[in-house]
Formats: C-alpha cells, structure tokens, sequence
C-alpha cells in the first residue's frame, strides 16, 4: 500500500511539472517579442521625432530608428530651439541629473551635479526638461528637500539658463505636500507656464489638474477641475490648442482630450476626446499641429508603443509600433526637418 501510495505521488508530481512546463511555454510563446527600434521599419512621420527605451534615446526619421546614445540611464530628452543639440536626464539609482548632448549623443556639459558622495539623503532629483521657446532657458522639476524630512520628495519647476556656463536658477512652482509634486512643465512664448499639479481633498485623494502661471512664485490658477483628473499637457506650436491626459476617476484607462487654449484670458474651450480606454501617456503634437503622438499599449498588459491621431476630428487613430517597449514617461520630441 505504501508503495502504490509513493508511486501515486511520483507521478502526480510528475504531471504537475509537465502541465506547470507547457503552461510556462504557452505563455512564453504568447509574450509579446520587444525589438529594439533601431531592428524595426515602420510607416514614416514628417520631420524627426525622439524617443526613448531601455535607457536609450532614439531618433526616428523617414521610418527607420537610430541609436543616439547608449543604453545608461537616458530619459525625457527636449530640444533647443535654434541648436543642434538636446537636453536630457541621466538617471541613477539614487539620484538624476540634466545632461547637454550634440544631437548626436556626444555629451556637451552636465547643467545639475545632484550627487553627494556618501550621503544619499542629500541627493537630488531632476526630471522633465523642457526648453523656452527662445531656447534660452530650461524648465525642469528639483526636489529642493523638505527641512524636516530629506527623503520627501515633492518636485517643483525651477527654470535656468541653458547656456551651459551661465549660473543661477529661480523656482517657479510650490508644491502641495506629500502629492509628489508639480510636474510636465511647458513654457510659453509670452512668459507663462503650463503644468500638472496634484493636490490631496479632504478624502485623501489625489487629483491632477492642468495649472498656469504667469510669474515665478505666483499663485497661479487650474485649468481644469480636479475631478476630470488632467494632466501631461502638451500645447500646439500655435500655442492655440492644448492636449491632455485626464483619467475622470478611472484606474483602468484614460482619455486623451484636447481643447483650445487662451493663454491671455487663462481659459480653455470645451474639450474634445480623440482617445479613450487605453491606458495612454506623454502626448506631443507635430511641428505643423495636425497630429499628436502619444504612447499606449497595442494590447491589454502590452509594452507602450508609438501611436497617433489627428488633432481635429474625426479621430483618426494609427499604431505606428506594435513590437517596441518605449519610455511612457519620456514623450517623443517631434520637430521638423
């Protein structure tokens, strides 16, 4: 009896590895496959666009990807206007600092120095650069440090020269405690700056809305009504149209809206929904306007992919990639040329 018991085991066990072997193969078989840009052809865009995966920049022109720089820590890369060259983050395991490049990849100058040998918890972080539309100054988020805790990190926009031997930086933003921060800053040409903010109600809640300033340090004042959940702004080059993130209280996917934009009177127009139930991020409209590039899934629990849709209706969705694993925090940077 003991023995037939044993041999019952035996094959149990048996079985179970074989079934736990094909189940492991039918998914492996199922994964997606995650190529590198620069293996891919795809359908080609106007002018040149940036983007970013695995810790790589990657320039995408006439459909085909290249390597700008190597895979290290890169992220969030913005252009200069009038310039051959990009401003990008170089991402450490405790820290993150802004980095000049030729558009090429050849590092020109480092612009933050946020390590501290020794001494983790004075370390910074810098996050979403994004150039003046003069190109002569950077906007970017710090973490200037809480007196009180120097491991509470809640990001504010600071902006400084671009240049890289000029000094001195002003904070624009103050952020509300504990929300992690003011993030996505875009600058417009006559001074003022759009960016997400996130507050906490009395529920403990956590909102994004779409903010301007017109001056550093100033109160500034929402865009958007917290409820909607908006953020990620991303402003056409007329500067006339606006294209959001908003969430309106979902965990499972979002919109991507867009609306027309008064920087002068600070409001904007009815918004318009061109995307909705994917979980998408990081728009960026084309140098002429007509189109938004955004990242998203091309499938439910998929790697974000390269799509676009035209920024007026009718919505005319297409996925450029289907088989990359791009950066959803780092949006394409399109300009043209």
């Amino acid at each position: 009896m003991r023995w037939a018991i044993g041999a019952g085991l035996v094959l149990a066990m048996l079985a179970f590895g074989i079934g736990v072997y094909h189940v492991a193969g039918a998914l492996k078989e199922g994964a997606p496959v995650v190529h590198r840009p620069n293996e891919i052809t795809v359908a080609p865009l106007p002018g040149t666009m940036y983007v970013v995966q695995g810790g790589a920049i990657f320039r995408f022109q006439h459909g085909s990807f290249t390597q700008v720089t190597s895979e290290d820590g890169w992220m969030q890369p913005a252009t200069i206007a009038g310039r051959d060259q990009l401003v990008a983050v170089r991402r450490r395991v405790n820290y993150s600092d802004l980095v000049l490049l030729t558009t090429g990849g050849k590092q020109v100058a480092q612009l933050t120095h946020n390590y501290t040998p020794g001494a983790a918890e004075s370390n910074h972080w810098s996050f979403y650069p994004r150039l003046s539309p003069d190109g002569s100054t950077i906007f970017y988020d710090y973490d200037p440090k809480s007196r009180y805790n120097s491991y509470q990190v809640d990001l504010a926009i600071f902006a400084s020269p671009s240049n890289p031997g000029a000094r001195g930086s002003v904070q624009w933003t103050h952020p509300n405690d504990l929300t992690g921060g003011d993030v996505n800053p875009v600058p417009l040409r006559d001074g003022a700056l759009l960016y997400t903010k996130y507050s906490i109600d009395d529920s403990f809640q956590v909102h994004a809305q779409v903010w301007i300033q017109k001056r550093p340090g100033s109160g500034g004042q929402a865009l958007t009504a917290p409820e909607l959940g908006c953020g990620q702004p991303a402003v056409s080059p007329d500067e006339k149209m606006l294209a959001m993130v908003c969430s309106k209280g979902s965990n499972q996917s979002v919109e991507l809206d867009v609306a027309s934009l008064d920087a002068t009177s600070l409001t904007l127009g009815s918004p318009a929904t061109l995307v909705s139930g994917q979980l998408l991020a990081s728009p960026a409209f084309s140098p002429d306007g007509k189109t938004i590039a955004y990242l998203a899934p091309s499938r439910p629990g998929g790697n974000f992919q390269l799509w676009t849709v035209g920024s007026s209706g009718p919505a005319s969705v297409r996925n450029i990639t289907t088989d990359l694993g791009l950066d959803s925090t780092s949006a394409p940077v399109w300009i043209g040329g």
